[in-house]
């Protein structure tokens, strides 16, 4: 039985759980998440560690909502938090953590609203497996647990539950779920299986134990099963350690479990126990040798074949297998053939049933340095040895020897100029050196012989590509390094596409020529005019250039290209701001100069861009004020108070204009609201402190 025992780790918990708090403080929450797991998968039981992890993912999460906007992926932390505090533990601790759990709860709402999330039991299935393939175990846990008593979904989600709990280390809660599981559906013997393994490994080895009876009465032999029949097996032969029989039939155990070494090493120990006849001896021994070479252990094959040679030489099976396996290792070729020669010998009417073979291996028995010194020797050789060089070119190729393959290529190239193929795979093979200059002047010199290869063209094709591909790379690993004048150096030898446009573009920017960069930017634009996150580059170029009309064009188009463009939204939403204010500015200036009517045209299209600028609605008023047009006036104002409520003398202007207006009523009340906010004391609140009595005076006096 496996004991219940952490997973090993390179530092202990208490070096991950400081480190995570300084993480957490420092407000590097990922970090801090990170090392907060480490935690658990130590000591899965540490509450501190737990509810550090909660308060990491719910920091992170709260930022990525509030500062990125990214809804998705602050929902996956509060699910995640929200699984640490409910499901990872006992329902009395959870209970512990209700306050907390239900305001995450409320924020994991607030973002699956912005980012409207499928809330069906099939939209939370589908996450909670897009999340489990992911590797985010702990927000798909919380996804399955939302249709855990789904019937449709019930075993599954219990099942995946109880796979992910293993997996960050939470072995009880695993073997909670996998008893659900079981539970659910007793005839599934593999859950059974898994749950008394899990059972197993925290040492509780009678309900273990018992799980395992049930399998092994319940279904037909497999891995499982045949695990458990080993440790039956095993308990028995500490009992009788000297069971010959005992002995074999864990070896029979362990070779259907494919395990070949460890059967073989229980067969040689039944084989060295007494009471084994020579017959039942020599059985063994062959069963043995081809249980090696079935595996592919031709060696330790060949040792046992020869052991059984010594005291039984004519052995016509043991010599065949013998040749069997010399001919299946390369490097046993001439043995192969010695041994070939052996079998005409035992059995000369069927030596023709040899004689292909015994001519193949007599080839075969060559190594490749000796076909490429023949072929290398003879102006017109053999045409089955230049074959055999290119096949070993090949081989060689296959296994990334690329000097000698190139080599034997290079000479069947000579000897046999027009086999299409070797131009093709000599090519290849200088590129996959780097060297493309080689592998195109190559593949220029098999167009020039066999102009109609499709195959030479695209091959021409793909590794200029490949070159420039690999330049693409140099030049960008210069970016990175910040080296911008030479990586601009390779990325102007290179073809003009969207990348190395781009990255033409990022290295004038990293140089500060913006100028050249949105050059480049705009020349990409081109070549990618779908491409929303390029011309957002070029709205923030304008922007910096402080030329807002054309940033907020191309913010425009950036956010028509993508609507989940954030970005480009607040880009135009930036530009709208700067532009009306910039009209404003300019209105003003024209209000000083008393020319109103053109003032007034600039504040309507301050007000059209950003209909939010209370400036414009206060200059507007004023250009109103100016021409007597005291309601309209009024409106504008007012119009300026919503959205900004921080003009103290707004309101005294307004009750300026009622009184303009003969309303003295409503001019009261905006002379009150003007004391409310005015703090000061000068000519402005001394007028209104004295003009509110004659105005309430005036108002009785009325009635």
């Amino acid at each position: 039985m496996g004991i219940f025992a952490p997973e090993p780790s390179f530092a202990g918990f208490q070096e991950h759980y400081t480190l995570a708090q300084q993480y957490f403080f420092n407000a590097r929450y990922s970090s801090a998440i990170d090392e907060f797991k480490k935690a658990l998968m130590i000591n899965f039981l540490d509450n501190s560690a737990r509810i550090g992890l909660v308060n990491s993912y719910i920091a992170r999460g709260s930022y990525i909502a509030n500062y990125e906007h990214n809804y998705q992926e602050a929902a996956n932390d509060f699910r995640s938090a929200i699984f640490y505090l409910k499901y990872y533990v006992d329902k009395d601790v959870a209970m512990n953590s209700f306050s907390s759990i239900s305001s995450t709860a409320n924020s994991l709402y607030y973002c699956e609203k912005q980012s409207k999330a499928d809330l069906s039991a099939a939209g939370h299935f589908k996450l909670a497996d897009e999340l489990n393939q992911a590797g985010n175990f702990p927000a798909s846990m919380y996804e399955y647990e939302q249709i855990v008593n789904v019937e449709t979904y019930r075993k599954t989600a219990l099942l995946r539950i109880a796979s992910m709990m293993r997996a960050i280390n939470n072995l009880v809660k695993s073997a909670e779920y996998y008893k659900l599981a079981v539970e659910y559906d007793p005839k599934d013997i593999s859950t059974r299986m898994r749950y008394a393994n899990i059972l197993d490994k925290m040492g509780n080895n009678a309900e273990a134990s018992n799980q395992y009876n049930y399998v092994l009465s319940h279904c037909e032999n497999s891995e499982e099963i045949l695990y458990d029949l080993e440790r039956i097996y095993q308990k028995k032969l500490e009992s009788s350690p000297n069971n010959a029989e005992l002995l074999a039939d864990i070896g029979a155990i362990k070779q259907r479990q494919g395990k070949y070494e460890e059967a073989y090493s229980y067969y040689k120990q039944s084989q060295a126990k007494p009471a084994r006849d020579e017959k039942t001896a020599l059985n063994t021994q062959i069963n043995m040798g081809t249980l090696l070479q079935a595996q592919g252990n031709y060696d330790k094959a060949i040792e046992t074949y020869k052991h059984i040679l010594i005291m039984h030489p004519d052995n016509y099976l043991v010599n065949l297998y013998l040749a069997q396996c010399y001919e299946a290792k390369p490097d046993c070729q001439r043995l192969a053939l010695q041994q070939y020669k052996k079998l005409k010998q035992l059995k000369p009417e069927e030596g023709d049933e040899y004689a292909d073979k015994i001519n193949e291996l007599t080839k075969a028995s060559m190594t490749p340095e000796d076909i490429y010194n023949y072929v290398r020797s003879y102006t017109n050789p053999d045409k089955y040895y230049v074959n055999e060089l290119y096949n070993n070119a090949l081989n060689l190729h296959d296994k990334k020897d690329f000097d000698t393959a190139i080599k034997y290529y290079t000479l069947v190239q000579k000897v046999d100029p027009l086999r299409e193929s070797v131009y093709e795979n000599l090519a290849i093979c200088y590129a996959q050196k780097k060297d493309y200059a080689k592998a195109q002047e190559i593949l220029i010199e098999g167009q020039n012989l066999f102009g109609a290869n499709q195959n030479i063209s695209k091959l021409l094709k793909d590794i200029k590509a490949d070159s420039d591909s690999e330049k693409l790379e140099n030049a960008y690993n210069l970016f990175n390094a910040g080296n911008y004048s030479q990586a601009i150096e390779l990325y102007l030898t290179l073809p003009e596409t969207k990348d190395s446009l781009l990255g033409l573009a990022g290295a004038y920017q990293g140089l500060k020529q913006d100028d050249k960069a949105l050059e480049y930017y705009k020349k990409a634009f081109v070549l990618a005019p779908t491409d929303s996150d390029v011309a957002y580059s070029i709205g923030a170029l304008y922007a910096n250039a402080q030329n807002y009309q054309e940033a907020k064009n191309y913010f425009q188009k950036s956010a028509q290209l993508n609507p989940q463009n954030t970005m480009a939204k607040e880009g135009v939403a930036d530009m709208n701001d700067v532009l009306s204010q910039n009209n404003v500015v300019d209105a003003s200036k024209l209000i000083e100069d008393k020319k109103y009517d053109e003032a007034l045209v600039l504040l309507n299209k301050a007000i059209s861009t950003n209909p939010n600028n209370p400036d414009a609605y206060y200059y507007r008023a004023s250009v109103f004020d100016a021409q007597n047009k005291h309601q309209l006036a009024i409106e504008n104002y007012k119009k300026s108070l919503e959205y900004n409520q921080n003009q103290d003398v707004t309101y005294y202007l307004i009750a300026i204009d009622y009184e303009n207006l003969n309303n003295p009523k409503e001019a009261l009340s905006y002379y009150k609201k003007f004391l409310d906010v005015y703090k000061a004391d000068d000519e402005y609140s001394q007028y209104v402190k004295a003009r509110i009595p004659e105005i309430e005076s005036d108002l009785k006096i009325g009635k």
